[in-house]
């Protein structure tokens, strides 16, 4: 059941048209051979989940969300780790989540903790691959800060994959991102990799392209 402020939550600016997905979603019901559900209270209810929440990121402006910000020289690196996301699989519209871990390589500005977890927020809470979301995460977390580089690694479960009885609840899809001078500093990807992937193996975190892949 949704709480209050859920229920009392704006609809998103980002040309969303809530009483439309309504409809739509009572048509998608009827023709699932489900009238009473589509008479009911599910299609504004789920509508709204979508619009207001699911969805929501399409009105939010990751940058902004990244600031105010200060000035401030550091040559270490930033790490963020276990931020909880939800996303949605843009091939199965079906949730995926998990944790995003962060770092990065301050420029001449640092932001609050709180402000790059809004951050994933925003750009979590769109369709999305999980391959594409950490790359999307990494270069906000670059252009919103000025940072040097950046390093996402997303660990999330997908509904479209255990739902359809492909593999057991539980398993996890690990993806790794890096962007600016963590491309192509090894140096650096470790050091990364060690904060937001502790263990001895965390080198086996970086992307050989042979890691599974959330769409298929």
């Amino acid at each position: 059941m949704s709480s209050d402020t859920e229920q009392q939550a704006p609809a998103p600016d980002a040309g969303m048209d809530e009483a439309g997905m309504g409809e739509a979603l009572a048509r998608f019901l009827e023709a699932a051979g489900l009238p009473e559900a589509a008479a009911g209270e599910a299609p504004v209810r789920a509508s709204q989940a979508w619009a207001r929440s699911l969805l929501v990121g399409y009105s939010l402006d990751p940058i902004e969300a990244l600031r105010p910000t200060w000035p401030e020289r550091s040559g270490e690196l930033v790490a963020v780790v276990g931020i909880p996301f939800v996303s949605v699989c843009e091939h199965h519209l079906l949730p995926f989540f998990g944790h995003a871990h962060l770092a990065y390589l301050p420029g001449d500005e640092l932001t609050g903790l709180s402000r790059i977890e809004e951050m994933v927020r925003c750009v979590s809470r769109r369709l999305q691959l999980q391959e594409r979301l950490g790359e999307e995460i990494a270069t906000a977390l670059m252009r919103g800060v000025g940072a040097r580089g950046a390093a996402c690694v997303l660990e999330a479960e997908h509904l479209c994959v255990f739902a359809r009885g492909e593999r057991q609840r539980g398993s996890c899809t690990r993806t790794v991102a890096f962007t600016g001078v963590l491309l192509e500093n090894l140096r650096l990807q470790d050091q990364s990799l060690a904060l937001l992937v502790p263990g001895p193996g965390h080198r086996q975190a970086a992307p050989d392209r042979s890691q599974e892949k959330s769409h298929e």
